[in-house]
């Protein structure tokens, strides 16, 4: 098949948009989301037992879910997990005790499970469809400079507004920290429409035909036996509970942590605004930076997130231990810059490892992996944050996420930058892997 110049490009830069919007309308309300939870009456033991059942529910559902996704087809999937994820904001906006809380957490879960692999797996299944031999790294990197962007005037806007309209005297729900959320929610209603239109309906992937629900059991247990059967996989989904232990860790309580030397009232933001923003220019650079020097980064795609990772989670350590205003940012911005390192040679090490048959249900598993991660760091950590305050709660994840690091020398033993899924489905198949691929997947 011919490609005709600039195809792929053009699809990597409409993707990166559709991207970079949803991460603009994730962004808004994370500079004040868990001010705007303790200032409604929720305290952090309670805030942290949302988070988890958020996570547990992510957990039940994340396989079903990601084999859906490669039944039946990805943009209803993406479509549906929107509209779950824009009502549980909704009902966060509204939030004065644990009930509500509860509702949001169940409508997150659901959300969250529809969403992994959905819009990923399409975008690089068709990337593929129409470039064979596309070198994945440069395009996923130019998607995570838009999803940057995307979240540097997010926590910009979500940081500042609470400031710029304290003196509206906003009513309830959008007083004080509420009008960041709202602006999140409609935010995420304009994501849907433009997912809608965007994204065309989804190639078959590559090697399987989308045949309904009942193909879903089958589909599962070929992406059990893939996450058994290929080695790097197994060593990134280690990598990935750790990436969700410290990413829950850093999200719940940088905000307690920065309240103790910058104060927690509403109409003074500005502090968070600035770290927000802060985090959103060091993603930039993270991106930024993996897009233009990440393929010379010596030892390849594994030692470059091994690297990022012992730096995050040194980054973490520190931001614990911090009293003054610039150590809370140098660390703070160290610890989203090293995030955009790791996570596109993680991503590219992942797709090129895995069948496109199999992709959505590969990336729920290793979504469900993730949220294992994000389960632990919210319940016993939160708890922990209650008891202890939360500066020993994120030092326990940030030496975690250290050791973590080592996930990667266990891939860079078995990934090469030529090593993808074909070489791996069909070393497994000769192995004995016994995972029910067709003669088609086979020869992709």
């Amino acid at each position: 098949m011919s490609v005709e110049p600039g195809q792929s490009r053009a699809l990597t830069y409409r993707y990166a948009f559709l991207i970079g919007l949803l991460e603009l309308a994730i962004a808004v309300p994370m500079p004040v989301l868990v001010l705007h939870m303790t200032g409604r009456g929720l305290d952090l033991a309670v805030i942290g037992l949302a988070f988890t059942i958020r996570a547990v529910l992510v957990v039940l559902l994340e396989l079903p879910t990601g084999g859906l996704a490669d039944a039946v087809g990805r943009r209803p999937i993406a479509l549906a997990s929107q509209l779950f994820t824009a009502v549980s904001f909704l009902a966060l906006l509204f939030v004065t005790g644990p009930f509500l809380a509860l509702v949001y957490a169940l409508l997150q879960g659901v959300g969250a499970a529809l969403h992994s692999g959905a819009l990923d797996a399409w975008y690089v299944d068709e990337l593929k469809r129409i470039e064979p031999t596309v070198d994945l790294q440069p395009h996923l990197a130019a998607v995570n400079v838009f999803q940057a962007v995307g979240m540097l005037l997010g926590t910009a806007l979500g940081g500042f507004l609470p400031r710029l309209t304290a003196g509206l005297e906003l009513s309830f729900p959008l007083s004080d920290f509420g009008v960041a959320l709202f602006a999140g929610l409609a935010l995420r209603l304009v994501v849907w429409l433009m997912t809608f239109s965007l994204m065309r309906e989804p190639i078959k992937p590559q090697g399987s035909d989308p045949v309904g629900v009942s193909a879903v059991p089958g589909i599962l247990k070929d992406s059990f036996a893939l996450s058994r059967s290929i080695p790097q996989v197994r060593w990134l989904l280690v990598a990935a509970f750790a990436s969700g232990l410290a990413m829950v860790s850093i999200e719940t309580f940088w905000q307690p942590i920065a309240a103790f030397t910058f104060g927690s009232d509403a109409s003074d933001s500005v502090p968070f605004g600035v770290l927000g923003t802060l985090s959103g220019v060091a993603l930039l650079g993270g991106s930024l930076a993996v897009m233009k020097w990440g393929k010379r980064f010596p030892g390849g795609p594994a030692a470059l997130a091994g690297v990022s990772t012992l730096l995050r989670g040194a980054a973490i350590l520190l931001f614990a231990m911090m009293t003054g205003s610039f150590g809370l940012g140098l660390t703070f911005a160290l610890v989203y810059f090293a995030l955009a390192t790791s996570n596109v040679p993680h991503d590219t090490i992942l797709h090129e490892s895995i069948p496109s048959a199999r992709r959505s249900s590969m990336m729920s598993v290793h979504s469900l992996v993730f949220f294992c991660g994000i389960a632990l760091a919210s319940g016993p950590l939160g708890w922990l944050a209650t008891v202890q305050g939360p500066r020993l709660a994120l030092g326990i994840a940030g030496a975690i996420t250290v050791a973590s690091a080592l996930a990667y020398v266990m891939v860079a033993r078995h990934f090469t930058p030529s090593t993808g899924a074909t070489s791996q489905v069909a070393t497994t198949e000769r192995e004995g892997g016994g995972f029910t691929t067709s003669p088609a997947e086979e020869a992709n």
